[in-house]
């Protein structure tokens, strides 16, 4: 049986494991089960049993580090007080888009009565204003909103911060008013462009391709469309989702994302066209590619719209967690 020699104690190794969460465990809680340093750090050459993966802090195993390890290792490192913000936060909330690039550093939280270095694997983020702690999938973690909020203040592109926040109101029902209360609260720094992109996504703009169309919809000169709106038909019959939408003509923008099948884009095309809709079918790649022929087919269609008697159909915003993202 393996086992430590600590202070005349030997410790059966299998049992000093299962005390610590992913074999994570600091310096003081070895050297309190009576685990000298010098012991520890022995175990830590080259082919050792043991690695030192951060200051004061121990992987009890030879293997490179998952990613589970690298959180609770920051988190350790952290102690005590400390708490997961960042992509990684946001990725223990359940949201998709938030899985941090391989190698990346995790974020931590700490009071700002506290000193405490960043390393190249764990960025530290010091405030005056700790949250209360969440726990998620045995991580003690910031709530959703302070997660999201440090991790878009720091970006400089808005198509990096319009995913998380799309996600996080859309999929996870994260309120808009929540989101803004936390940007108001923090630091002013870093919060212009998520502010802006905030706005944009509370009106309906979700994805890179529907920010393009709002510029060049100014291009042609036309008014603002509502985006991502159900319509029905004058029988309330529903006739589907469509992108934009020009309520005063009853004319849509549909942008297909390939995410369903022809059949079903084709019937849905058909059932607005049959209600009297004008429909303006596009892909992303054609907006990007040909902008200018874009802004023309845009106004074809329009001027095509406003000349004919308006149909009687309604449309709708659609609602959060009632739909996927277009």
């Amino acid at each position: 049986m393996h086992t430590c020699a600590a202070s005349g104690t030997h410790i059966p190794l299998d049992k000093l494991y299962g005390l610590f969460p992913h074999r994570i465990a600091r310096a003081e809680q070895l050297a309190q089960l009576g685990v000298p340093l010098s012991s520890a750090y022995r175990r830590c050459r080259d082919a050792g049993p043991w690695q030192r993966i951060l200051p004061g802090v121990f992987l009890l195993g030879n293997s490179p580090p998952t990613l589970a390890q690298m959180v609770q290792a920051a988190l350790r490192y952290a102690e005590p007080g400390g708490l997961l913000t960042g992509r990684h936060a946001l990725m223990l909330h359940g949201m998709r888009v938030a899985a941090p690039p391989p190698r990346s550093p995790v974020q931590v939280l700490i009071s700002d009565r506290r000193s405490l270095k960043g390393t190249s694997e764990v960025r530290v983020e010091r405030t005056c204003r700790m949250p209360t702690a969440m726990m998620r999938k045995g991580f003690l973690v910031v709530p959703p909103e302070r997660a999201l909020v440090d991790t878009i203040r720091g970006f400089g592109n808005p198509e990096q911060i319009r995913p998380l926040i799309t996600e996080a109101i859309w999929e996870h029902g994260l309120s808009p008013q929540v989101i803004r209360a936390e940007l108001d609260a923090g630091n002013s720094r870093g919060s212009a462009l998520p502010r802006r992109v905030l706005a944009e996504v509370v009106g309906g703009i979700r994805t890179e391709t529907e920010a393009l169309v709002a510029t060049l919809v100014a291009v042609a000169r036309l008014p603002r469309p509502q985006w991502n709106m159900q319509v029905d038909g004058a029988d309330d019959a529903y006739l589907g989702p469509v992108s934009a939408w020009w309520d005063d003509v009853a004319m849509a923008l549909d942008i297909d994302l390939a995410e369903h099948p022809f059949e079903h884009t084709v019937d849905r095309h058909g059932a607005l066209t049959a209600a009297g809709v004008v429909v303006l079918p596009t892909r992303p790649e054609r907006i990007r590619s040909s902008q200018e022929k874009f802004v023309q087919q845009l106004k074809q269609a329009y001027e095509w719209a406003a000349s004919r008697d308006r149909p009687p159909v309604t449309a709708s915003a659609q609602h959060p967690r009632s739909c996927g993202a277009k």
